[in-house]
């Protein structure tokens, strides 16, 4: 679909309900303001926000929305991000947003993730935090909308905001957290990426030296005092926006706002205004970053001053016209990627940044040693923008894209879910935005499509290429000549003749022979605890149909195939990664650029994924593209091309990154992970550089087939449908086509087993920091339906540990950022389950992470959990399982699972009130049974051996 600008997104979804009357109270105190948003804009407003500012300067904006039903979010928005930090201060901003987890005048250190909790909301799901370059935002989806609950969370938020303790133990700790996370999410490598891109990109700006994860300099001179000076200067009311969307009357939202800030003051003078600079051209605006872990990539960037004006009618046609060249030169890029360049990938991106700089970037990942050729395809593809405007077919495709993705948010604006749509408002204001209807958006795109001719569009596109750009090439080898060679290459490039584009077809489904008759069915039942209505087809295939009220004018359709990784041999390594190719190759006629053209400005899609007992083809429509959706995944399965270039591409690339994905910890842990929990299942395996460079194309599509040649055997189909359009869209494709064997797998191979605990810890290496980590400590269990009860015993015991470890290993110690606890058991394989802890970390605090470990372990079997930690625990699951039980994904996941199981059909009746059962005994039982006492297997992800 069209990647719209942000504007289009912010449209996604608007309700219609009439605002609530103002309380007179409220009004009294508060002023509705909508300027503060839209001044300077002409673009109407969305009516159904209320937007204000308190007597204090805080602005508030206020949303009544029932999605999810009974729940509220909130977001409080701070105007103080890394460009608002001195150069001493580096990081604070995002160290703050710690600290105010850490404390406050009324919620002691500690105690704030038990309120949540207490609440039904899960820290790090339903509430959390973030820093940018612009703003920290907290954030709280809250599963509950009483007075109490509402009260009590919005003292804690407003709390944080104006009384934070900062105190000094607290601050010591969490230096180690803000460190370790620094160390999970911006490894060496990445780092060296921002030191050598930043003077490219930002010279002569703020942003050159901004840093939200911080120095080590800086942060370790972090002292109580310092964070304070910080956090009294731009933690002010007149710098904060409330955000409230939620099942709740606005007048009481108001009111909310009001009591709860309204009597915030700002302590101290006001900042002085930021100056965030200008861009101005870097005295070498090329760079090369040589990496032996990195793949081969080549950027192209054009830098310009962001424009800090409002968004106006006139300025967001002119942005729709230059997204719609950017798209083509997408399309072009795409093309040339297929048409066997010498780059195995390819796209183009325009970045607005507020308070920086707005950047066009092209970039393209070379073959292995073939960085100058592709740099010269690259530029042959610029060149053919300069040379020549685009085709009215191009445009006429584009805007047939566009089309369909505003019809599809104008259907679903009535669906938003309050979280959505907080986030929308505070992206607007990060961005300089408004926010207005979908309809709004809609008719500011039709206005602006009479202005798509090929000289305009073509001028949009040579407007964002236009001038020398500036350059980085990473590489895992040296280039002869360094940077002084890649800068000439560059000036040689620019020179480079257009490129020949590929000529504009037209194609149809036409050209997929249609059935002879509709498929005759045997059965047709209704499963009563699902409302679903269950087919059966006299050629085998079995439909499954649920209409939800969801998702307006939006299908889900999976197709079953085959038997998945139940079909392969657990003795023997196999292709599976080469499976995203296969689709990506084409169809039956269709080669891949067809199939674009084919699905072009309708509701088509098509994506592969493969689990234990099927490879699920997907695809999401609506009820007008339904009988085009299901010919469509007809016929990948009948009909894939298995295209050799598509599968030479895929290889080249994994090979390319095989040595960045051995670089990091977590990257480590991913590639071994899944085969050592398997108890060294070879289907599990990550497969070798040298199984990668082997699979040719011959043995690709001998792997393939007969895993295909099944066919498909169940389709569900989900969401705004008619249940008898649906069957008979059915029978007249996937239900018609010829019979097929289904031969089931062999029993052994539907009974994956895990691990085997040993006694040494198995030691992984990956290639980056030596000090980095992972540990895992992890303890085998059984199959998520053996015994219901005691399933989400574990669960609850997983979310209690996790806790606990939170506690002691982060708050307490400081030992690492994510301490996580998980307790899988799968719901297909009769025995397989894992209970396990993890964390990233330094290596040297692997012992005080396993010992915490231990003790948790041992205290949760022996004593149990208090009721009140096992409160805390169900609250948040509850809460999730509600919601999940009015959203497509959870019925989609249901429905493809074994239909017939009573026991899957308990699960569902029993999703919600089956927790609220769960005791201290059963889960000091569960661990018990499983986990204290028993053999555990110890993996530990160490740096590169030094011997």
């Amino acid at each position: 679909m069209f990647p719209f600008l942000r504007s289009v997104i912010l449209a996604l979804a608007c309700t219609t309900a009439p605002l609530a009357a103002q309380s007179p109270v409220v009004a009294a105190a508060a002023r509705t303001d909508p300027a503060w948003l839209y001044s300077g804009s002409d673009i109407p407003r969305d009516p159904a926000w209320r937007l204000g500012t308190l007597p204090n300067g805080l602005r508030y904006a206020l949303r009544r929305n029932a999605l999810p039903a009974g729940t509220v979010s909130i977001r409080v928005r701070i105007g103080a991000g890394a460009l608002e930090e001195r150069p001493d201060e580096r990081g604070y901003a995002h160290f703050l947003e710690h600290m105010l987890f850490r404390g406050t005048a009324g919620v002691p250190d500690g105690e704030a993730i038990r309120i949540w909790q207490r609440l039904g909301a899960s820290f790090g799901a339903d509430t959390n935090a973030f820093t940018s370059q612009t703003a920290t935002t907290y954030v709280l989806d809250l599963p509950r909308k009483d007075d109490a609950a509402l009260n009590t969370a919005f003292a804690a938020l407003s709390g944080m905001m104006r009384d934070a303790t900062l105190a000094a133990p607290a601050v010591e700790i969490e230096r180690k957290v803000v460190l370790a996370e620094r160390d999970l999410r911006v490894p060496p490598r990445a780092r060296r990426m921002q030191d050598i891109s930043r003077p490219l990109l930002f010279a002569g700006l703020r942003a050159e030296t901004a840093d939200v994860t911080g120095t080590d300099a800086t942060l370790s001179a972090a002292t109580p005092d310092r964070l304070r000076a910080f956090y009294d200067r731009w933690y002010r009311p007149e710098n904060a926006v409330v955000t409230i969307v939620g099942d709740v009357d606005i007048a009481q939202l108001e009111a909310l706002a009001r009591r709860h800030f309204g009597t915030w003051t700002a302590r101290g003078p006001a900042p002085a205004p930021v100056d965030y600079g200008k861009p101005v051209v870097p005295p070498v605006a090329s760079a090369v970053l040589v990496d032996p872990q990195a793949a081969a990539n080549i950027t192209l960037f054009w830098v310009r001053a962001h424009d800090n004006r409002p968004w106006t009618e006139a300025r967001q046609r002119s942005a729709f016209i230059r997204e719609m060249g950017i798209q083509i030169i997408n399309r072009r890029l795409t093309q040339k990627t297929r048409a066997g360049a010498a780059f195995l990938a390819s796209g183009a991106a325009f970045a607005e940044g507020r308070h920086g700089a707005d950047i066009m970037q092209v970039g393209a990942a070379p073959r292995a040693g073939a960085w100058q050729a592709a740099l010269t395809d690259l530029y042959g593809v610029l060149a053919d923008i300069d040379a020549n405007p685009p085709t009215t077919a191009e445009i006429a495709r584009e805007v047939a894209e566009a089309d369909e993705a505003f019809r599809a948010r104008t259907t679903a604006e009535s669906n938003a879910a309050s979280p959505q749509l907080a986030n929308l408002l505070v992206q607007a204001t990060d961005e300089g935005d408004v926010v207005a209807t979908a309809a709004t958006y809609t008719r500011i795109f039709d206005a602006a499509k009479a202005m798509m001719t090929p000289s305009a569009v073509g001028a949009a596109m040579r407007g964002v290429i236009a001038g020398p750009p500036r350059a980085l090439l990473t590489t895992p080898t040296p280039i002869a000549g360094g940077q002084p060679a890649f800068a000439k290459a560059l000036v040689a490039a620019r020179a480079i003749k257009a490129a020949a584009r590929a000529a504009d077809r037209t194609v149809s489904f036409a050209d997929l022979a249609p059935p002879a008759a509709p498929g005759r069915i045997l059965s047709r039942t209704v499963i009563a605890e699902y409302d679903a209505t269950r087919v059966r087809f006299a050629n085998g295939v079995e439909l499954v149909v649920k209409r939800t009220p969801f998702d307006r004018d939006r299908i889900v359709v999976t197709a079953a195939v085959g038997n998945g990784m139940a079909a392969l041999d657990p003795a023997r390594p196999a292709p599976t990664w080469s499976l995203g190719a296969v689709p990506e190759g084409g169809i039956g006629p269709f080669d891949a650029d067809a199939l674009e053209r084919l699905t072009a400005g309708r509701r088509l899609g098509l994506s592969v994924g493969l689990d234990e007992r099927a490879i699920n083809y997907t695809g999401f429509t609506n009820q007008a593209a339904l009988v085009d959706q299901l010919r469509l995944l007809s016929a990948a399965v009948a009909e894939p091309r298995f295209d050799a270039q598509t599968l030479g591409r895929l290889k080249d690339s994994a090979l390319q990154n095989y040595d960045a994905r051995l670089s990091t910890p977590a990257g480590v842990a991913a590639t071994a992970l899944p085969e050592l929990f398997h108890g060294g299942d070879k289907r599990f395996a990550w497969p070798t550089r040298d199984a990668i460079a082997g699979l040719t194309p011959e043995s690709y599509r001998a792997f393939w087939t007969p895993l295909l040649a099944p066919g498909i055997r169940r389709v569900v189909i989900l969401g705004d449908v008619d249940i008898e359009a649906a069957i008979r869209a059915v029978a007249t494709t996937i239900g018609a086509v010829p019979e097929r064997p289904q031969l089931p797998p062999a029993a052994a191979r539907l009974d994956e087993r895990p691990f085997t605990p040993v006694d040494a810890p198995v030691i992984l290496r990956h290639e980056g920091d030596p000090a980095q980590a992972i540990a895992i400590v992890a303890w085998p269990t059984t199959g998520g339906l053996a015994d219901v009860a005691e399933t989400r015993a574990l669960r609850v015991a997983a979310d209690i540990f996790q806790t606990r470890l939170f506690d002691r290993f982060r708050e307490s110690e400081g030992g690492g950022y994510a301490p996580d606890i998980s307790s899988a058991m799968s719901l297909t394989q009769p025995t397989y389950g894992i209970f396990s802890a993890s964390t990233q970390l330094r290596r040297d605090r692997i012992a005080d992470f396993e010992r915490a470990v231990s003790d948790i372990r041992d205290d949760l079997a022996t004593k149990g959990p208090t009721p009140d930690e096992v409160a805390r625990a169900t609250g948040p699951i509850i809460s999730a399982n509600q919601r999940a039980l009015v959203s497509n994904p959870y019925w989609q996941g249901l429905l493809t699972n074994d239909l017939d199981d009573p026991r899957l059909r308990r699960v569902h009746a029993t999703l919600v009130e089956g927790y609220r059962t769960v005791t201290p005994a059963a889960v000091r039982a569960a661990m018990a049974k499983w986990i204290a006492g028993k053999p555990a297997l110890r993996v530990r992800v160490l740096g590169p051996d030094p011997k």
